[in-house]
């Protein structure tokens, strides 16, 4: 009997033990890099880049990029400005901020190829004196160097 409570005692000690670490991972997005403290609220609009550049981000997953330039992403060599269709996804990577997943392929190239990259947001524009949305600040994670874009957020209010 006293073996019987003691094995008891240890899968107990060892459920909340697992438990305790599947929370931690969770929290600090360990898993993948699925989690995001994002909300779809938080990413649907109108995003304008200081060079030009705007992407819709549209309900239902879906997204338009025009007029974008300094991609990785870009056909041939050179860099050039190109236009897009696309889905997004909300994420996190595991060591940049939270943001969106985005996946299109560039007008005029073949549909067989297609563009990812994060869109990473720096706040969630619910704090200070507006809370509509527009002090959100984001970047594409795989700029060229030196022709990073800072985005942001038309209102929402």
């Amino acid at each position: 009997m006293r073996d019987h409570n003691l094995a008891r005692a240890v899968t107990i000690v060892l459920s909340v033990l697992f438990g305790l670490l599947l929370l931690l991972a969770l929290a600090f997005g360990l898993l993948g890099g699925k989690y995001s403290p994002l909300t779809d609220a938080d990413v649907i609009g109108t995003w304008h880049g200081n060079r030009g550049a705007r992407l819709e981000v549209l309900a239902g997953g879906r997204a338009r990029l025009s007029d974008a330039s300094g991609w990785e992403c870009s056909r041939g060599e050179r860099p050039g400005v190109f236009t897009g269709e696309g889905s997004w996804t909300l994420g996190h990577p595991s060591d940049e901020n939270p943001g969106i997943l985005l996946k299109f392929s560039p007008d005029g190239t073949p549909s067989v190829q297609e563009c990812t990259d994060w869109f990473l947001l720096n706040g969630t524009g619910k704090g200070g004196t507006t809370g509509d949305g527009s002090d959100v600040r984001a970047t594409f994670l795989d700029y060229r160097p030196g022709a990073v874009e800072l985005f942001r957020r038309a209102a929402t209010g």
